[in-house]
């Protein structure tokens, strides 16, 4: 199976035949990963952000608070005075 390299923009893409889609398991609007390694282009469906629940598990760690140890961190100084010593 082979397809052409196409004008889409400023950019080129390459129309993927169904059964590849059909393949990869992936549709019209899903992201894909692609690779390119030694002269290969290799496509992967993308299966979740990364990111994702990262905004849930902010605002929980939030709703704990801060430990003593932790605000002295957050407290320190980020730089001194002194002259380092080797």
């Amino acid at each position: 199976m082979s397809s052409a390299i196409r004008k889409i923009g400023n950019s080129a893409g390459v129309i993927i035949p169904k059964p590849v889609l059909e393949t990869l398991g992936a549709k019209l609007g899903d992201r894909i990963d692609f690779v390119a390694e030694d002269g290969r282009v290799y496509l992967s469906p993308v299966t979740a952000d990364p990111r994702e629940g990262w905004e849930e598990a902010a605002k929980e760690l939030a709703a704990l608070g801060l430990t003593e140890e932790e605000r002295e961190w957050l407290d320190a100084p980020l730089t001194d005075d002194e002259d380092w010593v080797w």
